[in-house]
């Protein structure tokens, strides 16, 4: 589907109902609160497998706290050494150096410039020819997903720009349209919109 208004829609729900919570409550000072929604993040973001218990009192508490111990602020300069950072500290306690659910985490933390890293993803982005070689470093990666983000974004920004109007149709409804516009028309809003995209048509390329 080639649809990105389709997609906008689809993310503002996403934003709303999912992420926009996740990523207040995970640093929240309410330390059960934000374990809480650290779990529901694993979990909506299939995640979780990759942390077994290693025997903290509360499970997923350590990946939590190292997560919270990446300082920002992120920039282009430093995204890549964050998530490999992250992702290398994550094997060191789980044994699993999971770059995917580095770069999730740390989206939910500080939005752009993170580039989250998904399977459904690359796929696409090999069908359609922005090379990522089997065993791509996260920077790799990342700048081919860039490439193909702005060989679309003009359509992309065009799609997000028509929300306001209709977002009584969506579970924003509540929102005014200067919220929804303001929401719609940052960079990690319509990274994200680009996210669903690619997570949609990677079977058929």
């Amino acid at each position: 589907m080639d649809n990105f208004k389709y997609f906008a829609l689809m993310y503002l729900n996403d934003w709303y109902w999912w992420d926009k919570p996740f990523s207040e409550r995970i640093s929240s000072a309410d330390t059960k609160d934000s374990l809480d929604a650290f779990h529901g993040a694993a979990k909506y973001y299939k995640v979780t497998r990759n942390f077994a218990h290693s025997g903290e009192s509360k499970r997923l508490q350590g990946a939590l706290d190292l997560v919270l111990a990446v300082e920002g602020p992120l920039s282009a300069g430093n995204v890549c050494e964050k998530v490999n950072t992250l992702a290398g500290a994550f094997a060191q306690t789980y044994g699993k150096n999971a770059v995917s659910a580095a770069s999730k985490f740390l989206w939910l933390r500080y939005r752009s410039p993170v580039v989250i890293f998904d399977g459904r993803a690359v796929s696409w982005l090999r069908a359609k020819r922005y090379k990522v070689p089997h065993g791509s470093s996260y920077q790799v990666y990342r700048n081919k997903w860039l490439e193909a983000y702005s060989d679309n974004e003009s359509r992309i920004r065009s799609a997000c720009a028509d929300l306001a109007a209709v977002r009584d149709y969506s579970m924003a409804c509540e929102w005014s349209a200067d919220e929804v516009a303001s929401v719609a028309s940052s960079r990690w809003f319509q990274e994200r919109v680009f996210d669903k995209y690619l997570w949609f048509n990677a079977d058929g390329g």
